[in-house]
């Protein structure tokens, strides 16, 4: 049985996903030691994001947010493009998905690890479809970005992609 998925299915179970809607889903690291969903759509705001928050899903570390515990954005329940890549056009078509945490320093927790896991598979298999592409920020981005840090297992999220 799902461990950290429960309560994300049910939101998710609320929500029209059009076919063909999403093509990515693309991982980042906040690039903080702490945060959450709500923290990062104020900060986000302030930025004048109009839409707040840019990622779609927030994977908390612990630190101001349960650990693994996974937070579904704004974004994803309006079903409307991300703010988490520069490029408007990878936006409208990537579900973003934040670690909270600086993968340059730390490695991600477990249990951060088995909930992207679980919602990556999720996602891809029973609500958008496995032909989506799953990427870290770096590899969406080639020589613009680090994210999601040196130290975020990318091999373990390429064996996720199919």
């Amino acid at each position: 049985k799902p461990r950290f998925t429960l309560p994300v299915r049910a939101r998710v179970k609320t929500v029209k996903v059009r076919r063909g809607r999403w093509t990515k889903i693309i991982v980042h690291h906040s690039g903080v030691r702490s945060g959450n969903a709500a923290i990062y759509d104020r900060g986000h705001r302030s930025r004048g994001m109009e839409n707040g928050l840019g990622y779609h899903f927030v994977v908390g570390n612990g630190v101001a947010s349960g650990d693994g515990e996974i937070e579904v954005g704004s974004r994803w329940l309006r079903q409307i493009k991300g703010g988490h890549m520069r490029s408007d056009q990878i936006n409208e078509v990537a579900i973003g998905i934040c670690l909270v945490g600086n993968f340059d320093r730390v490695r991600p927790t477990p249990n951060q690890v088995a909930s992207l896991k679980e919602l990556l598979t999720y996602l891809r298999y029973e609500v958008v479809g496995s032909h989506v592409k799953v990427q870290s920020h770096r590899e969406a981005h080639p020589g613009h970005t680090a994210c999601p840090g040196r130290y975020f297992p990318v091999k373990e999220l390429q064996s996720l992609s199919g």
